[in-house]
């Protein structure tokens, strides 16, 4: 089981729920802008060629780079 994870190693296609950020706080309140702010249930859809990910975030999709995926944490949603 994938328990207290950064983005760079979340699984495909599975919803996660954001538990936390060490990014800056201007990150953070553009993230939360777009949906993705603890407790916010998401699913990374795909890797980038840039090491990214890009994610799904209550129907919209938002691009992250790879220097910000290791300041977000995320767990997997409890079925």
């Amino acid at each position: 089981m994938y328990v207290g994870m950064d983005l760079s190693r979340a699984p495909l296609n599975t919803a996660l729920t954001l538990t936390g950020s060490d990014a800056p706080d201007s990150s953070r309140r553009r993230l939360a802008s777009l949906g993705l702010r603890p407790g916010a249930t998401f699913s990374v859809l795909q890797r980038t060629a840039g090491g990214g990910r890009v994610v799904l975030v209550g129907g919209s999709r938002i691009a992250l780079g790879s220097q910000l995926l290791p300041q977000l944490h995320a767990e997997v949603v409890a079925r």
